[in-house]
């Protein structure tokens, strides 16, 4: 699922550590952990096994950036 926008990119998941995304119902979901300061891919869709990406600046604004960029590498 290609998506053009940030804005397109809703939370799943949101609580004061952690967001998630999944922007296809079957497909992987990507997770911010503000303790890690990193945003995870998950490996296989629901295995809950994460291939993580350490942010530059750890800030919800920079984990959609991330995510967002990964959404659009898996589906190009």
């Amino acid at each position: 699922m290609l998506i053009s926008k940030i804005s397109e990119l809703k939370p799943v998941f949101s609580s004061e550590r952690v967001t998630e995304w999944q922007p296809a119902s079957q497909g992987p979901r990507y997770r911010y952990e503000r303790d890690r300061a990193a945003v995870g891919q998950e490996m296989t869709p629901g295995s809950e096994q994460y291939e993580w990406y350490v942010l530059a600046k750890n800030d919800l604004t920079s984990a959609k950036r991330k995510v967002f960029e990964l959404i659009n590498q898996d589906y190009l």
